[in-house]
Order: structure tokens, then C-alpha cells, then sequence
């Protein structure tokens, strides 16, 4: 069912108070850092999406720039869309002597009319499953793209249990922010892309091994190992949902 304006303020309100009312040390999930954690998500991302520097892309749900920083130093053309002003100013501060990031602080779901038709992909990290109404952000992303333009977006695997244990029992995380993973299996989302009028619809499952252990010197090897083993595959921690609408 879709939101109401007065549901997606009393959302976004939980959401910025979530992550700006924190201490730094709480926020370490959405923090810049250069681990073989975070390059393997940008690698994923790279080659399964197959970006390209001379694309114009938009990073949704930027926050302090995770993944918009290092994308922007490997060189693409990365603009970051976020919520929270506090976040971006947090990314600005991060990327000075970095990179130089076009920011805009704004709700997905109403994206500001600057913003439509003007980026060749839409990219996230982990965002969708804060959002209200996870079909309209889909839709939003379409307004945002050119024609042919393609979206991108890394998530949790709704059907890892991994990561039910990790948000009942991690006491920075809360099921309130976090539940829209439940909105996140396989049909729900090749239906609503498809609904937003994005083809080419494909989900990419990757990963299992959470950051301290996936940092370790063999954790590269023994991921490549869980992923050569195909009935393991369903319960990947991650899914990169690719999607591309049509051309003009």
C-alpha cells in the first residue's frame, strides 16, 4: 500500500534521529573506510552493474559517503542524494582533499525536480531497506534516470538469517529502522521494478562473512569458496538488484 505524506515524514523523522542523534562510534556501519569489506561491495558493484567513468551517476542514501567517496576517487562522476543534512555534511568533511562531491540533501521518494532526467544510474549501498515505500523509491529512481539509464542497488539478502540475528541482538541496530529487509525477496522486488518500468531485471547474490571476519587475510578465499557451492547461494548475505529502462 502506498505511504501517505504524513507516514513519510513521521519515516524520515525515525530515520535521521537514528543516525544523527548517535555517538561516531555507533555510526561505524556508514563510516569511510577503505577495508577489503566495503572494496569488495564497490568491486560487486563495478562489474555486475558495469559502470562506467563517463556516465553520470547518483548515489542515493549517501550518507557520509561510504561508497560515494571511493567511487568518486576511482574516478566516476558521483553525485550523493541523502536525507539527513547532518550526513552530508559529515561527507563533505570526509571527501576535502578527496574528492570534490556534488551533494543534495532531499527525500528519495521526492526527489527534487534538478534531479529528473539527468543521471545515466542510479546506485545504493544498504538504503532501500530504511525507505517507507521501497516500490515508489523504484519509481522515483526512474524519474531521476535518462532514458536507457540503469539502477543499481546493493542490499541485504532477506533470506540470510544472518542478519535477524544481527539486529536482535546488536544494540545499535533496531528493528524499526531496519524491517523494510522484509520487503526485500525476490518477487516483491522483480515486481516492482518491473511496475517502475525498469527490464533487464536481474538479482546477483554474493558474500556471507560480516566485516571483521570478511577483513581477515583468507576471508576472500573462503567467500570464493561458499560461492562456488550453488545451493548456498539463496542465503548470500548480499543481493545487487540490477535493473535498466528502456531506450528513448
Amino acid at each position: 500500500m502506498p505511504s501517505s505524506q504524513a507516514e513519510r515524514a513521521a519515516h524520515n523523522k525515525l530515520q535521521r534521529r537514528y543516525y544523527e542523534t548517535r555517538k561516531a562510534e555507533q555510526n561505524h556501519r556508514i563510516a569511510v573506510e577503505g577495508t577489503p569489506y566495503i572494496t569488495n561491495h564497490l568491486d560487486q558493484m563495478i562489474a555486475r552493474a558495469k559502470l562506467r567513468q563517463d556516465e553520470a551517476i547518483l548515489d542515493i542514501g549517501c550518507g557520509m559517503g561510504k561508497y560515494t567517496i571511493p567511487l568518486a576517487e576511482r574516478g566516476y562522476d558521483v553525485a550523493g542524494l541523502e536525507l539527513s543534512p547532518r550526513l552530508v555534511e559529515e561527507l563533505q568533511s570526509q571527501a576535502q582533499g578527496r574528492a570534490e562531491i556534488e551533494t543534495h540533501v532531499g527525500d528519495i521518494l521526492d526527489p527534487d525536480p534538478g534531479l529528473l532526467a539527468r543521471f545515466d544510474r542510479i546506485v545504493g549501498f544498504f538504503v532501500l531497506h530504511h525507505l517507507i515505500d521501497i516500490p515508489a523509491a523504484y519509481k522515483s529512481a526512474a524519474r531521476m534516470l535518462r532514458p536507457g539509464g540503469g539502477i543499481a542497488i546493493l542490499e541485504p539478502n532477506p533470506l540470510c538469517p544472518l542478519y535477524y540475528l544481527q539486529i536482535t541482538f546488536t544494540p545499535s541496530m533496531s528493528w524499526a529502522a531496519e524491517k523494510g529487509i522484509l520487503s526485500l525477496k525476490p518477487g516483491q522486488t522483480r515486481r516492482a521494478l518491473a511496475e517502475a518500468g525498469f527490464e533487464d531485471i536481474a538479482l546477483h547474490r554474493f558474500g556471507i562473512l560480516p566485516p571483521f571476519l570478511r577483513n581477515r587475510a583468507s576471508g576472500a578465499m573462503v567467500e570464493a569458496a561458499f560461492e562456488r557451492v550453488p545451493p548456498l547461494r539463496p542465503i548470500a548475505a548480499f543481493q545487487l538488484i540490477t535493473g535498466r529502462l528502456p531506450p528513448a
